[in-house]
């Protein structure tokens, strides 16, 4: 069922309208009309995406090493710019979500 409007009225009474025409043709004896699902293009880019993330590992040992070595050799020195810059567009990316 492909639903045209903005309200919830206009789902609920394009919903109530199908199930009438259904209650209607289950009296004639006609087969059952089944619901559809149509997935918009966002939602199966979307779908691609999570697809994609969950294949990453969840943690980089390649990184964590280095970053352990890189702090008991005592040469470990954090950029605050950066790490403000990570924070600020992990933030910006969670209001699109």
């Amino acid at each position: 069922m492909k639903v045209n409007g903005t309200g919830v009225t206009d789902v609920l009474r394009a919903y109530a309208g199908q199930l009438k025409s259904k209650k209607a043709d289950a009296g004639r004896g006609a087969a059952p009309v089944s619901d559809s699902l149509e997935i918009s293009p966002a939602a199966k880019k979307m779908r691609f995406y999570l697809s994609a993330l969950a294949e990453l590992p969840e943690v980089r040992k390649d990184l964590v090493e280095s970053l352990r070595r890189r702090v008991n050799e005592g040469s470990y020195k954090p950029d605050a710019g950066r790490i403000a810059a990570g924070i600020l567009e992990e933030k910006a990316l969670d209001k699109k979500i």
